[in-house]
């Protein structure tokens, strides 16, 4: 290519091309936001939290001490919840991993593209639904009176004791995580060659040992990746555990939040510091195993056709699993119009009175209010940082930036629990980002990650030399940008917004620990009204949030969509 000024382009590690006198100030400068943010807010906030843990009460100022560690080894409550915490992140990891990798497996051997998007499109609707929505809809159907127990009594069997016990914890969270194993399965799937699948077949290997001798161990790594992902989450998870257990289940996240509403600060920040540390090993030791279970890379295009048994067997299953995926929400939206005053299977009359019961809730329109406000900011925020890091990642080659572009992605692993309770501690000794606009700045950090993920993808497809280009005719730098590869990635942008919008607006395991006394979240006003009361005014409400998740997904959807036949189209 030829430049202006004898500039040259070389192509970089990755895929595009970078200029070679593109100035690195530029791309520490871009890459600055995000660092500051994470030093500050981020490290700032688990520094003062193994602070805490070692002083003698929540003041400080006193020397050190380890007291609190000591008592929470010495306690044989806490040592129970680790167990208890590693039993229902191992149980929800393994039932979530064993249902995902025939759904990704059924999901690839669709032929017909329309089915394969609505079958796409019902496994992963669970994440554009409020968690405590999920939530409430598990609780209706595992219920005493729910639609699970009426089944049961259909045969002349006893109730069963599902909620307020730890099946139905782990259930909902098989439920709520489940999308998580499924997309790098189905990603892995995406690279097997399906010609070594055809080979197999052609040497006379039945279905069932082709799948386990050829395509299993190709999958591995996202098996493995998807399991971790869950385990991780599972392990971190507050909100459900704490709602589904009904304080007889008690996990290390259950026990923090505790902690701090008996103003007991050092001890909850020694179990929240266990919680990391814990979770940091068992996503050390998951990344060993993907290691080793490395194999290949990307190897070609997808599998092909396959035997009408294997084909109906997994339609089957597929079946199963969205009757699995939506029968929460759909019981939801039918309790919402339940004339009863409390969840019961079959319903014993009609009603819409919940919906107007909902116009009367006291506190509603504020945390309505104040759910959008901070998701609305902080999603403008961290799209600007977050797009002008991703840049910088993608573009500029120095050690600093690799440095921060790894750390960039610590929030995700860190459980919201811990960053909730050193966030509260930060702000409460500094005293600046006071009220709303600190929890604005801590939704930025955790969902800063979402969007450099995001938008670092597509500006891998993206043509770093078309600026150069813009720039050798005579435009600015940000004239260049904004006309080439701004207009590019568009689709991705928005869908990185909607997504973040959609994360901070549910958000409730951190939020709930930065709220000052009389402010609420929308989310955080579901939590608590659902541990007061069991009426279908949270039906309701949470049918309006499927409704709206439902079109924000279809709108993220259709700009993706969008974004893909640009991608394709030869004047892009």
């Amino acid at each position: 290519m030829t430049v202006r000024g004898g500039a040259r382009a070389q192509t970089r590690e990755g895929g595009g091309v970078e200029r070679a006198n593109r100035p690195r100030w530029v791309g520490l400068a871009l890459a600055s936001p995000t660092a500051l943010l994470l030093l500050t807010l981020f490290l700032g906030s688990i520094a003062l939290l193994v602070d805490q843990s070692l002083q003698e009460d929540m003041n400080g100022g006193s020397a050190a001490t380890l007291t609190h560690w000591t008592s929470f080894f010495g306690s044989s409550s806490r040592i129970a919840a680790i167990g208890e915490t590693f039993l229902i992140a191992g149980l929800s990891a393994v039932i979530s991993t064993v249902i995902a990798v025939p759904t990704a497996y059924g999901l690839h051997r669709m032929k017909s593209s329309t089915w394969r998007f609505v079958g796409i499109f019902i496994v992963f609707a669970p994440l554009m639904t409020s968690v405590i929505a999920r939530t409430y809809g598990w609780s209706l159907l595992l219920g005493q009176q729910g639609i699970v127990n009426w089944a049961v009594g259909l045969f002349g069997m006893p109730p069963l004791e599902m909620l307020y016990a730890r099946p139905a914890v782990v259930i909902a969270l098989v439920h709520i995580f489940l999308p998580f194993v499924v997309f790098p399965i189905l990603s892995s799937l995406g690279q097997v060659d399906g010609a070594l699948r055809d080979a197999a077949m052609d040497l006379g290997a039945r279905p069932w040992t082709t799948f386990r001798r050829v395509i299993l161990p190709l999958i591995l790594p996202g098996i493995i990746a998807g399991t971790q992902i869950t385990f991780a989450l599972s392990m971190s998870s507050f909100a459900t555990p704490s709602l589904l257990g009904g304080g007889r289940v008690a996990v290390l996240a259950t026990l923090v939040y505790s902690d701090v509403n008996t103003v007991q600060w050092p001890m909850a920040a020694v179990t929240s510091i266990v919680l990391l540390v814990l979770a940091v090993i068992v996503l050390g030791l998951f990344t060993l195993a993907q290691r080793r279970a490395q194999v290949g890379g990307a190897q070609g295009v997808t599998a092909a056709p396959g035997e009408k048994g294997i084909k109906a067997g997994l339609s089957i299953w597929l079946i199963a699993v969205y009757v699995f995926v939506l029968s929460p929400l759909v019981i939801i939206i039918i309790s919402s119009f339940s004339s009863a005053s409390y969840g019961a299977w079959p319903l014993p009359g009609w009603s819409t009175k919940w919906y107007t019961n909902l116009l009367s809730q006291d506190g509603l329109a504020e945390a309505a209010y104040a759910s959008v406000f901070i998701a609305i900011w902080s999603t403008i925020i961290v799209l600007v940082i977050g797009t002008m890091a991703s840049v910088s990642f993608h573009r500029y080659r120095s050690i600093v930036l690799r440095g921060v572009s790894v750390f960039s992605l610590a929030p995700m692993v860190v459980p919201k629990v811990t960053i909730g309770l050193a966030a509260f501690l930060l702000l409460n000794v500094t005293g600046v980002l006071d009220g709303v606009a600190g929890i604005i700045a801590m939704h930025v950090v955790i969902t800063l990650p979402f969007v450099i993920i995001v938008v670092t993808s597509a500006l891998s497809r993206t043509d770093a030399t078309l600026d150069d280009a813009a720039r050798d005719l005579g435009a600015g730098p940000l004239r260049a940008f904004r006309a080439s590869t701004l207009f590019a990635i568009r689709p991705s942008l928005i869908a990185a917004g909607l997504f973040a919008f959609i994360v901070s607006f549910d958000e409730v395991d951190m939020t709930v620990f930065l709220l000052k006394p009389g402010q609420e979240t929308l989310p955080v006003w579901m939590f608590t009204y659902m541990q007061k009361y069991q009426d279908p005014t949270l039906a309701a409400l949470a049918s309006l949030l499927i409704a709206l998740s439902l079109v924000i997904a279809f709108v993220a959807g259709l700009f993706l969509l969008r974004g893909e036949k640009a991608a394709l189209t030869p004047s892009h």
